[in-house]
């Protein structure tokens, strides 16, 4: 391929042999060049190596000529390579393009909205951390079609959320994967094809096994006490309301008046509706005294219409992520090992084992549901046997955290 440096009396002047094509590098413009066919058009194109892993050479149709001019074509090729500097692919830009030209195609941010409104909240309890895995693809993606999002887009966004938190990087998978399976239902169509399908796990993960020691525990619940402790008062009372009901963290932040029962009576309750729970079905949590001590501090206030509100707006409960965010700032200040919020919910599963209370009682606290068919038959909610696995965890807490 020769090297010139293209003027227009080149580019009428150039002829290809029959049968063959000529191409110029352009010697002014890094990456422009000239294509000429046997039988005379001429057209310009733009050269590039791809950085999606196979470094192939990459050719970019710009127009024919003389209809884009020789001037316009190299102002068309240092966009391009500007592009490229700044880490994108300028094959991806022109098809976004044509998309917008087009008038197709949602910005990903509008279908996500559309995701979380009409699919993950009237069908999961923890559609809001659908909403907190999709923040980081909603930044990178936010206008943008989605239907010119392409597996090798989010393998990258995958692996870049993966250098800093692999488990993080999984259940973005897991909600990509599902939002582009509900876009591209038909009806909608906001997608032709679904860009997770068929892809592996980007990271391995390791059955959780963090079990907090009675030294541990005894050390975070004196923390979570600690007036110099960096986070809100209703997030320590969180966390120590999980260790109490081994509650799944999700179910305690979110936590609202109305579903308290009986706080005054010797039979407190939590109600849960089913729109909370995991598996969709109303659940009752038993309250141990210590648990009802916890949640009389948390709510001063007889009004209050949540348990643990945020401190960006009192009548808003705190987010689960924010539960994780400050349980990292709490144990740095400690100085303990890490561990997360669901983690508490094993300790207290574990204590509660490990102080006689059986482990099928133990399971029904859980809100772990048996998978066969009798459990269909089988509603008996084992109330009465939660009550006493509470009130054995609510003791034992209480304890440990008094021992020297």
């Amino acid at each position: 391929m020769p090297t010139l440096p293209l003027t227009d009396t080149i580019i009428r002047a150039a002829k290809a042999d029959l049968g063959k094509r000529l191409e110029i590098t352009d010697a002014r413009c890094q990456g422009l060049e000239l294509r000429v066919t046997d039988k005379g058009a001429k057209s310009f194109a733009f050269q590039y190596r791809s950085r999606r892993g196979d470094n192939k050479v990459v050719r970019l149709t710009l127009g024919a000529y003389p209809d884009l001019s020789l001037a316009k074509a190299r102002s068309i090729a240092d966009q391009h390579r500007h592009t490229i500097t700044d880490g994108r692919d300028p094959r991806e830009d022109k098809r976004v393009a044509t998309v917008k030209a087009q008038g197709e195609g949602k910005p990903f941010d509008e279908v996500a909205d559309l995701y979380l409104e009409h699919y993950a909240r009237p069908r999961k309890s923890s559609w809001r951390n659908d909403e907190s895995y999709l923040r980081r693809a909603r930044a990178k993606w936010r206008n943008r079609p989605a239907s010119t999002i392409r597996d090798d887009d989010v393998a990258k966004l995958l692996d870049e959320i993966a250098a800093e938190a692999p488990v993080s990087a999984n259940r973005t998978q897991s909600v990509l994967h599902t939002l582009f399976r509900w876009a591209k239902e038909p009806g909608r169509k906001y997608v032709t094809v679904n860009p997770v399908a068929d892809m592996a796990r980007r990271t391995r993960e390791s059955p959780k096994q963090r079990v907090l020691d009675d030294g541990e525990i005894r050390k975070l619940w004196r923390g979570l006490d600690d007036p110099r402790l960096p986070t809100e008062r209703s997030v320590a009372l969180a966390l120590k309301l999980i260790l109490v009901t081994a509650a799944r963290p999700g179910m305690v932040a979110g936590a609202t008046s109305d579903e308290l029962q009986g706080l005054d009576t010797k039979t407190p309750e939590w109600h849960l509706p089913g729109s909370r729970m995991k598996n969709r079905r109303p659940f009752i949590v038993p309250l141990s005294q210590e648990a009802v001590a916890i949640i009389r501090e948390a709510m001063p206030d007889h009004d209050q219409v949540v348990v643990f509100p945020s401190r960006f707006h009192r009548r808003a409960s705190i987010a689960r992520h924010t539960l994780s965010q400050a349980l990292l700032d709490i144990i740095g200040h400690l100085g303990m090992a890490k561990f997360t919020p669901h983690d508490l919910r094993r300790t207290a599963a574990t204590v509660a084992r490990r102080h006689g209370v059986p482990r099928d009682h133990v399971k029904a606290l859980l809100a772990h549901i048996e998978g066969d068919v009798t459990a269909i038959y089988d509603q008996y909610d084992m109330l009465t046997e939660k009550r006493g696995g509470v009130a054995v965890l609510g003791r034992a807490i209480s304890k440990i955290a008094r021992e020297q």
